[in-house]
């Protein structure tokens, strides 16, 4: 049994995209649940999403599309990295999923298809078509019909680097090229750049599961542990591997049995939530292991009681500020792959 236990809010999760679309109105909101819905399960968060009114869900690779096909017969399924693996034109439409042409390779593998969507890379720099070579990218949609046309900002959560703008003006080139197909510029941060941004449709992503980027959004998700060990140390003795943690007085170290391994992204710096008081991780963990600094609660803790790595209190996105993340959804994503109860 996993020592883990992941709860998915599912009515944060629908008061945030109901939110997104709300502040954002002159936009389709379109869901991004790449990496097994940022870690939390596909399953878990495209129900409660299609409920709220979701009609378009983004997601890197094919399984995921087939895995949210499952749970939606109605909803846009768009694919990003279609293509590169060994999916084809024939297996999308068989699973009623849309590929995104993001290679003037797979554009020209299927030279007849009309009505497509297209990535293009105007400067994230790792993937999409090259922008910047217009005459190739002319060239390959050559006598095409564009449904959908798509590129991504490499610097939204930094509003004053000069590159989104510069990126901004590629992009729009290319939407006064292709002026019947729909346009998608925006992700969560860059929905907040201004309304120029925007075009037809939002990428949501970080703003769903509880972000800066969305004002007032709510937590979407807690994981728990348990108290593994308890026990006592000495001022100046270590813990962990190559002595990582040398005590500066007296400490009970509580263990919590999760680590690297699970994905969790907590060092220095970082807490666990014991009841109502912030436990201080004492360094990162190794592959399986926690330290956390017990002391405020020594009279009170046990082992086998419950601690929180991250919930509503302690929250994704202040786990990831104190872990020198960028986002909370970059805590969650890691999560992809864990093992839950």
């Amino acid at each position: 049994m996993s020592v883990l236990r992941l709860t998915v809010f599912s009515e944060n999760l629908k008061h945030n995209f109901l939110l997104m679309r709300r502040t954002y109105p002159d936009a389709q909101i379109a869901a991004v649940v790449k990496a097994n819905g940022y870690g939390l399960g596909i399953e878990n968060v495209v129900p409660p999403l299609a409920e709220a009114g979701c009609k378009t869900f983004f997601v890197n690779r094919f399984e995921e599309g087939e895995k949210i096909r499952r749970l939606t017969d109605s909803a846009a399924v768009f694919v990003l990295d279609a293509f590169i693996g060994e999916d084809t034109l024939q297996s999308y439409k068989n699973a009623r999923l849309t590929p995104v042409f993001s290679t003037v390779e797979a554009l020209s593998r299927y030279p007849q298809e009309q009505n497509i969507a297209v990535r293009l890379d105007t400067g994230f720099n790792l993937a999409g078509i090259d922008a910047f070579d217009e005459q190739t990218v002319l060239q390959a949609l050559k006598g095409r019909s564009v449904s959908l046309l798509i590129s991504h900002l490499s610097c939204a959560e930094r509003p004053e680097d000069p590159k989104n703008g510069k990126q901004l003006a590629l992009f729009s080139k290319y939407a006064a090229l292709f002026p019947e197909a729909e346009k998608s510029f925006a992700a969560s941060f860059g929905a907040a750049l201004g309304k120029e941004y925007r075009f037809d449709m939002i990428r949501a992503g970080a703003a769903l599961y509880g972000s800066s980027a969305l004002p007032d959004s709510l937590s979407v998700a807690s994981l728990t542990s348990k108290v593994g060990w308890l026990r006592r140390f000495k001022a100046g003795e270590s813990i962990g591997y190559n002595d990582a943690c040398l005590l500066k007085k007296d400490t009970l170290v509580a263990s919590v049995p999760v680590g690297s391994g699970d994905g969790i992204v907590h060092k220095a710096g970082c807490f666990v939530r014991f009841k109502d008081t912030l436990l201080p991780v004492l360094s990162a963990p190794t592959t399986n292991y926690l330290p956390v600094d017990a002391n405020a609660v020594s009279d009170d803790i046990h082992v086998g009681d419950e601690v929180a790595l991250f919930d509503d209190v302690y929250t994704p996105d202040r786990l990831a500020l104190d872990a020198g993340m960028e986002v909370g959804a970059d805590v969650l994503i890691r999560l992809n792959g864990a093992s839950f109860s």
